[in-house]
């Protein structure tokens, strides 16, 4: 199992002391935080039917392990883990766990779940676990798959909850990402879709464009040596580069006759939407392994910039954890009798009180500066020397007594929000441990 951060582990401890008592030896939520608080970030992956999201998943986990179609295929909850992790406890019974290596097995538990635009009975068990739902906080982050970026009014609400959900007492930021999947069928710019999804749905998170059908193929072997000959073939078409190839029609019909039509269906299938193919024929002229075009695919579907996303969230695997496993705790309260609440609110003060918890402020306030417009405005020079003292990074001296009298001053601003006053005082604070202790020891 993966060392659990130092408040993960206290809320831990707590959880079983509480599983001493004979009126909680049997609480399933109890023994599921106690789980959670010493495994890697559990990341759960939502959206509608035919979005993309399993094929997304099989993506990350490098492999063709969840089922995909047109149709709904995903009825259960299924979580991805490292072998290593050995038998893993999850959230509810009726779940499943698959062990695979992947390439965030070790920071990482990926959660793939029912679609929710649906009326079958499979949506029930994705709410469960969010906002409302009984399971609600058994994952602390959350990747939300957008078909071709479209957000109606029920996926803008369902973001806000999210949002609402994992903010917890910090005003907690960055661990909901938004993925703008079939990026291949868009004609619209990455960049404009996000802004208009922000708009759309006015929270805080995260985002990412994907190619999943080019990122699964490239990493489950679907890029062969027949991919090669078709794209091979369309570079030898005298028009190719002015060709604007709307349909998969249009591509069937230049290489009539030259391939089976398994073949084109099979390429079909790796690319996505046609639009792509003049920027992957060019850059793969002269490769004729199919490991350097899957590398091509693979740049090309931006997979690895949302993992790049996973992994900056993972870094704050003990913020994240433990915001959700106390909202649990606190959830737990509400409905137990009087005896075992109590015991509850105590242990929930018990950990809320610790330097433990105490020390994930500053690493929330960095969140806020990296991802919100807090941190707008700043000498980029002084942004990074926050960051470093928020996060508990050696810090020189000279920078962090420059970044004392800043942030000392802003957090004396009277006309400053208090938020801002607040972020300025964590600062404040973190430069002074930083001149008492000008080494400390480099964490992420």
């Amino acid at each position: 199992m993966t060392a659990p951060g130092p408040a993960a582990a206290l809320i831990a401890e707590h959880c079983r002391a509480l599983l001493g008592d004979p009126e909680q030896a049997d609480d399933t939520t109890l023994l599921d935080i106690v789980a959670q608080c010493g495994q890697p970030l559990r990341v759960l992956l939502v959206g509608g039917v035919s979005s993309g999201k399993s094929t997304l998943l099989n993506a990350l986990v490098s492999g063709s392990r969840a089922e995909t179609a047109f149709t709904e295929t995903t009825a259960e909850v299924t979580w991805y883990h490292g072998p290593h992790l050995g038998p893993l406890r999850l959230p509810d019974p009726s779940h499943r766990a698959v062990p695979v290596g992947f390439p965030l097995a070790d920071r990482l538990v990926l959660g793939d779940s029912p679609g929710l635009n649906t009326l079958s009975e499979n949506p029930r068990e994705t709410l469960r676990m969010m906002r409302g739902g009984d399971l609600a906080g058994a994952a602390a982050a959350f990747v939300c798959v957008l078909d071709r970026g479209l957000v109606d009014q029920h996926w803008a609400e369902q973001l806000d909850g999210l949002a609402a959900l994992s903010a917890g007492p910090f005003d907690l930021v960055g661990n909901v990402v938004v993925v703008m999947s079939k990026i291949d069928l868009v004609d619209e710019d990455i960049g404009s879709i996000e802004r208009r999804t922000r708009v759309d749905a006015p929270l805080t998170f995260r985002f990412a464009g994907v190619n999943q059908l080019m990122a699964a193929a490239a990493r489950s072997g679907g890029v062969d040596r027949r991919t090669v000959a078709v794209l091979d073939a369309l570079r030898a078409l005298p028009s190719f580069t002015s060709w604007p190839a709307e349909s998969w029609s249009d591509v069937r019909e230049e290489l009539s006759g030259r391939f089976p039509d398994a073949d084109l269906k099979a390429f079909e299938e790796t690319v996505g939407g046609p639009k792509g193919l003049p920027e992957l024929v060019r850059t793969t002229a002269g490769m004729d392994d199919p490991s350097a075009v899957a590398a091509v695919f693979e740049r090309m579907s931006g997979i690895a910039a949302l993992e790049s996303v996973l992994a900056d969230i993972a870094e704050d695997t003990d913020l994240f954890t433990s915001t959700a496993a106390l909202l649990r705790l606190r959830r737990l309260a509400v409905r137990l009798p009087d005896g075992p609440a109590a015991r509850v609110r105590s242990a929930i003060a018990g950990v809320t009180s610790s330097r433990a918890y105490q020390d994930l402020w500053p690493r929330a306030a960095a969140r806020l500066m990296r991802h919100t417009s807090v941190g707008d405005g700043l000498d980029p020079d002084d942004l990074e020397t926050a960051l470093r003292l928020l996060r508990g990074l050696s810090c020189p001296p000279a920078a962090a007594a420059t970044a004392l009298t800043r942030w000392s001053a802003r957090s004396a601003d009277p006309f400053a929000d208090s938020r801002t006053r607040h972020l300025a005082r964590l600062v404040q604070d973190a430069a002074l441990r930083a001149l008492a202790d000008p080494e400390p020891e480099e964490t992420l």
